[in-house]
């Protein structure tokens, strides 16, 4: 390990997000020698409160405290960088100790990256809790992409969480799930979207593997990471890597 920086991550945000995340990152890293891959350290509680509940209902210092003790756990075990798990969490970044923050891999600054490098249409797929609490909205790149980036209307929002993320966290089958995707995007009448929640990460997992990638795009900060990663191989903080990015929020 000490030839290597280590990446921690909070996961069981929820726990099959997660998982497929550090999975991913192997399925890229992968190919040539095992000991140059990626040293990962994966903190996977799934005992945190519901964000979008606690934080819509100002409940918010169980969640800081769980989330501060997580990010303690990794950097005490090594972590140079770490990337938690759910982006609706992502609101309390501004209330991290400072020395935390500065470890963090946003997955919001990710995402914004991505959507700022073309003017391609995508529809933004999130909790309600994400959407109810602005995160997009309040960081500081928000004005730069908003035209780029569609939000679904109330009720589609509501389907978005209830038929289709908190489906996933319960380990609905994605084939089922992905006709309800897919008839939003014809509905907005895109053929884009953002993985905009962690647990969407197991759909864009669903569209490489089933080859529908090539007419259904999507911005996914979990692949992007992962492919950063690869990149750089046992090194997680190249100069120039968009993981070298910390939280702008």
């Amino acid at each position: 390990m000490a030839k290597s920086k280590i990446l921690g991550v909070v996961g069981g945000m929820g726990p099959l997000a997660s998982a497929e995340f550090v999975k991913t990152i192997y399925e890229y890293s992968l190919g040539g020698q095992e000991q140059d891959s990626p040293v990962v350290l994966m903190n996977s509680d799934p005992t945190f409160p519901d964000r979008t509940q606690s934080l819509l209902k100002g409940e918010s210092e169980p969640l800081l405290s769980k989330l501060i003790e997580a990010l303690n756990c990794l950097r005490e075990l090594g972590a140079s960088k770490m990337v938690i798990c759910c982006i609706t969490i992502h609101y309390l970044l501004p209330k991290l100790p400072a020395e935390l923050r500065s470890r963090i891999i946003s997955l919001i600054d990710v995402i914004l990256e991505q959507v700022a490098k073309d003017r391609r249409k995508r529809l933004l797929i999130s909790t309600v809790g994400a959407r109810k609490l602005g995160i997009y909205e309040r960081h500081a790149r928000w004005n730069e992409v908003k035209d780029r980036i569609v939000l679904p209307d109330e009720k589609d929002q509501n389907l978005i969480h209830n038929e289709i993320i908190y489906q996933v966290k319960r380990n609905r089958d994605i084939i089922c799930l992905a006709p309800i995707l897919e008839s939003l995007l014809l509905k907005y009448d895109l053929d884009s979207f953002i993985a905009g929640c962690t647990e969407i990460h197991l759909f864009s997992k669903y569209l490489i593997s089933s080859g529908n990638e090539a007419h259904l795009g999507c911005i996914d900060p979990l692949i992007t990471i992962a492919k950063e990663l690869a990149q750089g191989r046992n090194s997680i903080e190249t100069e120039g890597d968009i993981i070298l990015t910390t939280a702008k929020m």
